[in-house]
């Protein structure tokens, strides 16, 4: 096969931005494809040419086969990479490449019917002597039978989608929960990521860790493996972090894993990239989970640790190549961690979030691209970039923060640095949530397990009182004072803290974290002054002000602030923390409320299902109606016992934030 000259990337964000960038140094021209919502994006951009798909929903682009494969005939592409997620593991879209003669870059139209489809691949494991999770992998799918398994396996039960990944469709079914609800619900959410709703039941083993090996493949029958990846710390399925080597593991289990791994895909005659991903039991016990036929998110950290450009491997391999490499040449070089940087709110749910990006910043000298792990060891795969916008259609994720060191407590601090050096203003993210999960003892001692975060979680998630926000109200208060000043020629004669009232000193109005503050302060010496808090006085004195920055003496400590306006909001961050702050009117317009017992959108999402009708009885905890926003579910509840009244929407409806979707008249009127 001749090398290819040009790739079609048929998928968005930062992987395709990661596959772009590999095709740059291997002299090869890529296309984009994008959706009307992505018609700005960065991966648009970064391409050689990008061709238009249709709306911005993925059944209308990014799930559009045949505009796709339009879209590599039309450009001339000689192959296409899917990326992940998307179409990465849908071997109709891969036959038909086959069809037309572009080569699709991943394993056979066959093997990700064996592999891709959770059900078969069990069952593919068991054939090879690799042990598998107790559950049902069976092709009758009704709920009736799906509910007597559940009864059978004993809760609680994992059900998850028999297609994909990425934690979409699947769901725990515990001893308090609506196993129909849960089912229904995970069936919904696989039909819309991957086009197909089978369901497949596990039982949930308590306290494991996921370890997954990553495998490499070529036509020639050679087979490796690259190591493996801890991916434990999760958040309802969803991978946060990831770390190679695992810190679970020793030289005689990592060889077990590896030899089991390798042993199922030889079975299949896997080529390209892929990923075996196990469960390890807390008894040192693993079991056979999936297949992930394509390249994982977390990618990076093997890139990391073996210095092979795991994208390049991919390509060579579907030219034709041999892997040039043996499982005795690959050995692991130091530590590699993986932070996900999602766009949603820990403090209220992880509710994706949704806006502007105004502010997107990372000490560049320190950052860099490079999968041979060369440079700083600070990667950042980032898929957005300043003034793009953040919308309901797609996955949350903005950004992996990948650091490299010689070992696991190095690469930990390295991490930890980066995140409080990076801010990104205009929507909410899990930064903050991320810092606290590497600072947790637990994790640093290497004890962290699947069960981890959803144990910790109140204890991670920032409390309302945070000993940043007292700072950040002073920088707000004096950065606006001084910049202002500074600004104005003809306020830049007065002193600081000038007022024409001589008897009060300087005022402001402001929203924080929901809660209205005032603040007062008052001049006490040349860019010195007080600031009165509940039980507190705080010193501080400037010490430079300039466009977004500045640099503050609080009671004796230099802390330096970056500061970013976007209307009446000013965002705030420095290494301690970051946070929003609402400038409020002197004398704010008063707006009516909701109704009470009124079911309000908490974000901007699509209607997807109304789960009641009017005048129907409805108890506190009821599910209303079911929201989508980034191709995940969000059931809004009855908080009150009452009856609905109205409903205020459609099904397919797009709403915004605090937007009033069902009327309850509550029984205690």
């Amino acid at each position: 096969m001749k090398p290819f000259k040009k790739i079609l990337v048929a998928n968005r964000g930062e992987i395709a931005l990661r596959i772009m960038a590999t095709c740059r140094t291997m002299g090869i021209s890529t296309v984009a494809v994008y959706s009307d919502a992505d018609l700005r994006a960065a991966h648009v951009l970064a391409a050689d040419e990008a061709v238009r798909l249709g709306g911005a929903a993925s059944a209308h682009s990014y799930l559009n086969i045949q505009r796709i494969i339009d879209s590599a005939r039309r450009t001339g592409a000689d192959a296409i990479h899917p990326g992940y997620g998307f179409l990465s593991e849908n071997a109709d879209f891969a036959q038909s490449c086959a069809e037309e003669g572009i080569v699709f870059i991943g394993p056979s139209a066959q093997t990700i019917r064996s592999m891709g489809l959770k059900s078969a691949a069990r069952r593919l494991a068991v054939s090879s002597g690799v042990p598998v999770v107790p559950g049902y992998d069976g092709d009758e799918q009704g709920n009736d039978l799906l509910l007597e398994h559940i009864n059978k396996i004993g809760v609680p039960v994992l059900i998850k989608a028999s297609a994909g990944g990425g934690g979409k469709g699947m769901r725990v079914v515990r001893s308090s929960d609506d196993p129909l609800e849960a089912i229904e619900s995970a069936r919904r959410e696989a039909e819309k990521s991957f086009g197909d709703g089978r369901l497949l039941l596990e039982k949930f083993i308590e306290h494991a860790r996921h370890v997954e090996i990553q495998i490499l493949g070529d036509e020639q029958g050679n087979l490796i493996h690259l190591f493996e990846r801890d991916c434990s710390l999760q958040r309802r399925h969803q991978k946060i972090v990831e770390e190679s080597p695992s810190p679970a593991l020793d030289e005689s289990l990592r060889s077990r894993m590896g030899e089991a791994a390798v042993k199922v895909a030889r079975a299949i005659g896997y080529s390209n990239a892929g990923t075996v991903e196990f469960i390890l039991a807390p008894s040192g016990e693993f079991y056979f989970i999936e297949v992930n036929t394509r390249l994982q998110v977390e990618h990076p950290v093997t890139e990391m640790v073996t210095g092979l450009d795991l994208v390049r491997c991919q390509i060579e391999i579907a030219e034709g190549r041999s892997l040039g490499i043996t499982q005795d040449s690959i050995a692991h070089r130091g530590h590699a961690i993986e932070a996900r940087l999602y766009a949603e709110d820990p403090l209220n749910g992880f509710l994706p979030s949704t806006g502007r990006i105004v502010d997107w910043n990372i000490d560049a000298d320190f950052a860099s691209f490079s999968p041979s792990a060369e440079g700083h060891g600070l990667r950042v795969d980032a898929g957005v970039t300043c003034g793009d916008e953040v919308g309901i259609h797609y996955d949350p994720m903005l950004a992996k923060i990948i650091a490299h060191a010689g070992d696991r407590d190095s690469a930990i601090r390295k991490l930890i640095h980066a995140l409080k050096h990076t801010s990104i203003f205009g929507v909410r993210t899990n930064r903050e949530f991320l810092i606290a999960l590497l600072e947790h003892p637990d994790f640093i001692e290497g004890k962290a397990d699947t069960g981890f975060i959803g144990e910790n979680l109140n204890r991670l998630i920032s409390p309302e009182e945070n000993p940043f926000d007292q700072a950040a109200l002073v920088a707000v208060a004096l950065y606006r004072q001084h910049y202002q000043r500074d600004s104005h020629p003809l306020l830049r004669e007065l002193p600081a803290g000038y007022r024409n009232n001589p008897w009060r000193g300087p005022r402001l109005k402001v929203r924080l974290r929901e809660k209205d503050i005032d603040i007062s302060w008052r001049n006490v010496g040349q860019d010195s002054f007080q600031f009165d808090f509940p039980g507190v006085t705080v010193d501080a004195q400037v010490v430079f002000c300039h466009v977004n920055s500045i640099g503050i003496v609080l009671d004796g400590v230099f802390s330096s602030y970056r500061l970013i306006a976007d209307g009446d909001c000013l965002f705030v961050h420095s290494t301690s923390g970051a946070c929003e702050i609402e400038i409020l009117p002197r004398h704010p317009v008063h707006h009516s409320m909701a109704e009470e017992g009124s079911a309000n959108s908490p974000m901007p999402g699509q209607v997807i299902r109304i789960l009641v009708e009017v005048d129907q009885a409805v108890s506190i905890g009821d599910p209303l109606i079911v929201l989508e926003a980034m191709k995940m579910e969000h059931t809004c509840r009855a908080g009150v016992n009452g009856t609905v009244e109205k409903i205020m929407v459609g099904q397919g409806e797009v709403v915004g934030p605090g937007q009033v979707l069902i009327q309850i008249r509550s029984n205690e009127d």
